[in-house]
């Protein structure tokens, strides 16, 4: 058993010089990094890799990919959810990390990052159930005769999720799960102040086999998320933040 103790200046996740684009810990397009301080020491916990605009692109254009091309849309709800049940047991595997990682970034308490990182794998789950008892295909027919109506909810495509700085364990389920069973593609963009959560959901999707492409992971400041909602690759974007924020990507 892991000791539940934390270790301040632990990271608990690689790949921190990396993005994960299209299946793959790939290269930045440049040197820039973003610092994260723990506040508890004001010490440098993790420097972690800037995407620029660049990087922005390629990750929505892998997304783009996966979607109009790949099997991720392709496949029937059930076996989306096969996914899902699997990144619900990885997540609670990596719960003592994302309670070493969240007090590091915005300062939570231990106990209740630990507290709420194990029980983050329900909502997993209840997406993954959803697959079994969710309308995705209704059958009507007109009161009046006719023809009989079907309605299909299908996948909007390529949604790019961006996440705030405080609870992204919480918002980064909440935003990609629903997401993935509908089986759209995803560009999930962390916050400069709290990206290591958005780091180990990407080692989940790798470990849990997600198609390349499927789940895109990268953590950027202002300029280059404003490429990612100007980006016309992007179908829906999903947003927490700030109301000035949310009004200037409207």
């Amino acid at each position: 058993m892991r000791n539940a103790t934390p270790h301040l200046n632990r990271v608990p996740f690689g790949h921190a010089d990396r993005l994960f684009i299209d299946g793959e810990w790939v290269a930045p397009s440049s040197s820039a990094r973003i610092d994260v301080i723990a506040p508890a020491t004001e010490e440098l916990f993790v420097s972690v890799a800037a995407a620029g605009e660049s990087d922005i692109a390629r990750a929505v254009d892998a997304a783009r990919r996966a979607f109009d091309r790949g099997p991720w849309p392709r496949m029937s709800h059930r076996e989306r959810a096969g996914y899902l049940e699997t990144m619900g047991q990885l997540v609670d595997q990596r719960a003592d990390d994302v309670a070493e990682v969240w007090p590091n970034e915005m300062g939570v308490l231990h106990s209740i990052a630990r507290g709420i990182a194990g029980t983050i794998g329900h909502v997993y789950n209840y997406y993954a159930d959803l697959a079994e008892t969710f309308k995705f295909e209704e059958r009507h027919t007109p009161a009046s005769g006719g023809a009989v109506g079907l309605l299909t909810r299908e996948p909007v495509g390529v949604v790019a999720a961006i996440i705030p700085w405080n609870a992204p364990i919480i918002t980064i389920a909440d935003k990609i799960a629903p997401a993935l069973l509908a089986g759209c593609c995803i560009v999930l963009k962390a916050s400069p102040e709290a990206p290591g959560v958005a780091y180990i959901m990407a080692e989940v999707a790798e470990r849990a086999g997600l198609p390349p492409g499927v789940l895109n992971v990268v953590t950027a400041d202002r300029e280059a998320s404003e490429a990612l909602v100007r980006n016309h690759g992007v179908d829906m974007i999903s947003f927490t933040g700030s109301t000035a924020v949310g009004k200037r990507i409207a």
